[in-house]
């Protein structure tokens, strides 16, 4: 499906259909709008400018000429968990075919500073409670270790939280890794509460085709 649908896009733009090109601009206009809708508050949350210690950061969502932006972010994650940069299969055409076509998978806000750089991250996506409904699943909260201390980290999860709470989310949550006790203690202040009665499982696909009796 995403191949097909980068083919029919593409081959109609270079054929000039107008159809094609309205479907898509639509569609990444309608999710621009319901980011853009929700609240903000200069210097704590939302997309736009906030000032932070040294300059102002723009909270931003990504757009498909980021890719490259996003790649670097989650690289330097890995390296941050002690995880050689070999460990990101993603690519940037990943994420563009993931992230920004008609029916996008994740939504990502980018920290940005005045040059350009992209200096933090948050990766986020729908999820569904058969208990409560509509939430939110933080994949991932990043901030180039250079620019800790600043405020970042809160400020993008504070603005995860305005989206969540404007699209009437039941809840927002992650997972963190359990030596990380800077990140959890920031977490716990800010009311997140931790449920140690759970524990994560996962399968790859190496695990999902041998379930299936398949090869991978």
């Amino acid at each position: 499906m995403r191949a097909s649908w980068a083919s029919f896009v593409a081959g109609a733009i270079a054929g000039g259909s107008s159809v094609a090109v309205y479907v898509l601009w639509m569609s990444r206009r309608r999710r621009r709008l319901l980011f853009l809708s929700a609240p903000y508050k200069c210097g704590e949350y939302g997309i736009g400018v906030h000032p932070v210690k040294d300059g102002d950061v723009t909270i931003r969502l990504a757009t498909p000429g980021d890719a490259h932006k996003m790649i670097a972010l989650i690289q330097g994650l890995a390296l941050y968990e002690r995880k050689p940069i070999s460990t990101v299969e993603v690519t940037e055409a990943n994420l563009v075919a993931d992230g920004f076509g008609p029916n996008p998978r994740f939504h990502c806000l980018l920290a940005e500073i005045d040059n350009g750089d992209a200096i933090g991250f948050a990766f986020v996506y729908p999820s569904y409670s058969t208990w409560q409904g509509l939430c939110h699943y933080l994949e991932d909260l990043f901030v180039d270790e250079k620019h800790r201390g600043r405020g970042l980290g809160a400020l993008l999860l504070k603005s995860v939280a305005a989206i969540a709470y404007a699209q009437g989310c039941k809840r927002l949550h992650w997972n963190a890794l359990d030596w990380n006790t800077p990140a959890l203690k920031f977490y716990e202040s800010v009311g997140a509460k931790r449920l140690d009665e759970w524990v994560t499982l996962r399968m790859g696909r190496p695990e999902i085709a041998a379930l299936l009796g398949r090869s991978s």
